[in-house]
C-alpha cells in the first residue's frame, strides 16, 4: 500500500512538472508568434529618430535638432509593403512634392523585407524619400506595429501616430497634416 501511495505520489509530481513545462512553453510561444496581442504590445513601443542604414549603404543620422542653427527639424516613418510597393512609393514622392524643400522635414520609409530593399535599388533614380535597409530594433518594431492599423510616426517636438492608409486620404492631406506640426 505504501508502494501505490508513493508511486501516486511520484506520478502526481511528474505530471505537475510536466504541466507547468507545458505551460510555460505555451506561453513563450504565444509570446514569440507575431499575433493582435505582440502587435497590441508593440504599440507601446515609440519611434526614437529614424536613424540607420540606407539602402546604398550610407549612414542616415538623426535630424531632429542641428546644432548650429537649434532649429526643429521632424522625421515621418513609415513602411513600405511589397504588396503595395508602387503605390506606397508613389503616395510618399507625391507627399514630398507637396513639403517645403527645406531640410525640416525627412521622410523616413523602412522596407518591409529584401524584396522591397531590392526593388528600391534599382528604381533610385525615382525615389526622393530616404529608405533604410537597416534601423533600430525598436523604430523598425514600432513602425511594422503602427502600419498594422495604417499610421505612421511623426516625430518632432512631440510624436505623434498619423494615420495615411486610408482610400479617403490624398498625398496633399498627409503633407498638410505633417506642415501643421512645423
Amino acid at each position: 500500500m505504501k508502494k501505490i501511495l508513493i508511486g501516486e505520489i511520484v506520478l502526481t509530481c511528474i505530471l505537475g512538472i510536466t504541466g507547468w513545462y507545458l505551460f510555460n512553453v505555451m506561453k513563450q510561444v504565444e509570446l514569440n508568434s507575431p499575433g493582435q496581442k505582440t502587435i497590441e504590445g508593440n504599440n507601446a513601443l515609440v519611434f526614437s529618430e529614424g536613424v540607420g542604414i540606407d539602402v546604398v549603404g550610407n549612414r542616415v543620422d538623426s535630424i531632429l535638432v542641428n546644432k548650429t542653427d537649434k532649429i526643429e527639424r521632424f522625421v515621418a516613418a513609415f513602411l513600405l509593403r511589397c504588396d503595395s510597393l508602387d503605390a506606397d512609393l508613389k503616395f510618399w514622392n507625391d507627399v514630398n512634392s507637396y513639403l517645403s524643400k527645406s531640410d525640416i522635414i525627412r521622410l523616413t520609409a523602412y522596407c518591409e523585407n529584401e524584396q522591397c530593399i531590392e526593388t528600391v535599388r534599382k528604381n533610385l533614380d525615382t525615389i526622393h524619400i530616404t529608405v533604410l535597409e537597416y534601423g533600430g530594433v525598436i523604430d523598425m518594431q514600432s513602425i511594422i506595429s503602427v502600419d498594422a492599423v495604417g499610421e505612421f510616426w511623426l516625430r518632432g517636438n512631440k510624436i505623434r501616430r498619423i494615420k495615411w492608409r486610408d482610400n479617403n486620404l490624398t498625398p496633399f492631406d498627409i503633407a498638410k497634416n505633417i506642415g501643421l506640426e512645423q
